[in-house]
């Protein structure tokens, strides 16, 4: 109500049911740590948050509970899934240009174990399914993206570029920070094997300093390959007969995703994630795509009506959010924020990335405003 937030790419803003959610919790957290509560493990209200929230996650990307699995953030996620995957000299992984910062790291590491990295460039801010389709070959070991480009919400095609990984034996792994909470995802039904997302920005679940994140692993693959991290959690433990502290124990894996929870947030970040995925699913996923998407599409419209230059597909099916171009980005996304139009500066342009929460009216002044800004400067 007291600004037009056109800034979700870089973080969401959490419904007053969340602060109110998270407020609560803290409070009893204080109680207790304070002395003012009877001394134990945890308090009350903390109990089975994260338990809730997976399930409610779930239900959001559309997958199986057992599939999911809370992380401090999509980095914790992204590094559990690439360290755990077997990465051998001769071995390759595709992704783009586009690949957000963490991601190239990622990949990078990849490198570091002998395998190829292939990065492939983008022309006018897309990689089509066709370069994918020429650079995937029976020595890729991973195919990772993002899903969309973190700087100008370009869509990738994740059906059919699942479908050539698989087809020569590859893992899909996608960051889904920038789509998770924004699009109707039906994860299980897309070819994705691994995958991960933050709380912050499209799942509404507060600043980065108080949020978590979730991993998503595809059913088929949750006891195949052993975690790099452990925890006490990650064995079962048998004693053989043989005295002394673990000399005799029989370690085994445990079975389901669980085993690779070394990391995890504080129950109050999962309680705010909860309370806003409620406020998500009591919309629909399927009506926030749609809502997103005619914002994005009405801004689009404007903005090409005045003659500025995207850099990002007009296409609805083929982009999330936008980015344009303007003479003075910095000018403009300084003046813009200082009267409460939010925006960013991304990659040569200013990315606007609207969410459900957020009318047409407010699209409208937004494109009006930044008119304005541009040509005053």
């Amino acid at each position: 109500e007291k600004l037009v937030y056109f800034d979700n790419a870089v973080m969401g803003c959490a419904p007053q049911s969340t602060l109110d959610t998270m407020k609560a919790y803290t409070d009893a957290l204080v109680d207790h740590m304070s002395g003012k509560r009877q001394w134990a493990f945890n308090v009350e209200e903390g109990k089975g948050s994260l338990d809730n929230a997976r399930e409610l996650f779930a239900k959001v990307i559309g997958s199986k509970k057992e599939e999911v699995m809370g992380v401090p953030n999509a980095s914790t996620g992204m590094n559990v899934i690439m360290s755990m995957l077997p990465i051998k000299k001769g071995d390759n992984i595709v992704s783009t240009d586009l690949a957000f910062p963490m991601g190239a790291a990622l990949v990078q590491k990849g490198v570091e174990k002998g395998a190829e990295a292939r990065w492939l460039p983008n022309e006018k801010g897309v990689v089509e399914t066709a370069a994918f389709e020429k650079a995937i070959d029976d020595n890729t070991a991973i195919v990772y993206l993002d899903q969309p480009s973190w700087f100008n919400g370009y869509l990738f095609d994740i059906e059919g570029i699942a479908e050539l990984a698989h087809d020569h034996g590859a893992y899909f792994v996608v960051d889904a920070t920038q789509s998770m909470g924004a699009i109707d995802w039906q994860i299980d039904k897309t070819g994705v094997d691994f995958a991960a997302t933050s709380t912050f920005k499209w799942l509404l679940g507060g600043i980065p300093a108080a949020s978590a994140g979730f991993l998503y692993m595809k059913e088929e693959h949750i006891d195949k390959y052993p975690p790099t991290y452990v925890s006490g959690c990650t064995y079962k433990y048998e004693q053989t007969g043989i005295k002394g502290p673990y000399m005799g124990h029989k370690f085994s894996l445990n079975e389901g995703i669980g085993k690779y929870g070394v990391f995890r947030s504080p129950d109050f970040t999962f309680k705010a994630a909860a309370n806003s995925m409620k406020v998500l699913l009591d919309h629909g996923m399927k009506e926030i795509e749609r809502q997103n998407k005619k914002l994005a599409t009405k801004i689009i419209d404007m903005l090409l009506e005045k003659g500025y230059e995207l850099q990002t597909p007009v296409d609805e099916k083929r982009r999330s959010y936008l980015n344009v171009k303007v003479p003075d980005i910095k000018k403009t996304v300084e003046q813009l924020n200082a009267e409460d139009y939010w925006c960013c500066e991304r990659v040569g342009g200013i990315r606007i990335s609207p969410h459900f929460y957020s009318g047409m009216d407010q699209a409208e002044a937004f494109v009006e405003r930044l008119d304005e800004v541009v040509k005053s400067l």
